[in-house]
């Protein structure tokens, strides 16, 4: 089979990485920014309308029930960050130069930490304060994602480890606090 070498250089800079970004790849990064914007807008959206409606809500509906709709509606945004930067972070590491060794690496002190941490921090919450957790997990994720921002090995592996804890929270702190707040 034979391989054009446009889509031939193409390829090879996907696989190898280069601090250049070509036409494609920069179509890409502003498609990538255009979606983000896209879902944050209808996130804001969504959230603006549904504190409007709080203001005019049936009064027939039970107070543990609107607990719950407030729980599915903050989990359901956090989860979506979660879920929205993961695609993108392998490309985002390639473009800082870095192999599939050290991409790996960093993935892998990312699960890790949340291996390790996981056990530690559904009890923390239980015997602290479970609100807390939840805001815990917000500073915790943002203090990780700004970390992407670094092409240092070394702050994208605190990162890693910062997105590990703040994985092992969000899939405990949330939960622990519907069944108990």
């Amino acid at each position: 089979m034979k391989i054009d070498p446009p889509i031939k250089s193409v390829l090879y800079q996907a696989y190898y990485g280069s601090r250049t970004l070509s036409g494609i790849e920069r179509e890409a990064k502003v498609t990538m920014e255009v979606f983000y914007y896209l879902v944050f807008g209808v996130m804001a959206a969504v959230v603006a309308a549904l504190k409007m409606s709080k203001r005019n809500k049936d009064q027939n509906t039970s107070s543990p029930f609107n607990s719950f709709k407030t729980y599915v509606l903050v989990f359901s945004i956090m989860m979506a960050g979660d879920w929205l930067q993961g695609p993108y972070v392998y490309y985002l590491y390639s473009t800082y130069g870095f192999g599939k060794r050290d991409i790996g690496q960093l993935f892998i002190a990312g699960f890790g930490s949340s291996m390790l941490f996981g056990t530690i921090v559904g009890s923390l919450a239980d015997k602290q304060d479970r609100k807390r957790a939840c805001v815990t997990y917000c500073i915790v994720y943002i203090l990780s994602c700004i970390t992407k921002h670094s092409p240092q090995y070394r702050v994208l592996m605190v990162g890693r480890i910062l997105g590990g804890i703040a994985t092992s929270l969000l899939n405990s702190a949330f939960e622990s606090c519907l069944a108990h707040c």
